[in-house]
């Protein structure tokens, strides 16, 4: 597998972002209201949210980002299209 470029780690975190975001709009703060509201593993919440890290002196990361799958998965369950997602000022 390929290194992840600088540029594939901050929009990788903006996606990170934007599902955090949009849990919060449809739940509030707390994951286990989402987690609840639409039956889905709190795991699979955290992973989603997480951000990928770079560590400032070994230059090593941590955390893999959310595929493209797993957006749309999201989005399906929020009730949203995957446009609807990438339609934000994050992205701009």
């Amino acid at each position: 597998m390929a290194e992840l470029t600088q540029e594939n780690i901050i929009l990788a975190n903006k996606i990170a972002t934007r599902i955090k975001q949009l849990r919060e709009e449809k739940t509030g703060p707390v994951q286990m209201d989402f987690v609840r509201k639409y039956n889905v593993e709190k795991q699979i919440i955290s992973r989603w949210e997480s951000h990928i890290k770079i560590n400032t002196k070994t230059g090593a990361k941590s955390g893999r980002g959310i595929t493209i799958y797993s957006v749309e998965e999201f989005c399906k369950i929020i009730g949203i299209k995957l446009v609807d997602f990438f339609d934000d000022d994050l992205f701009q």
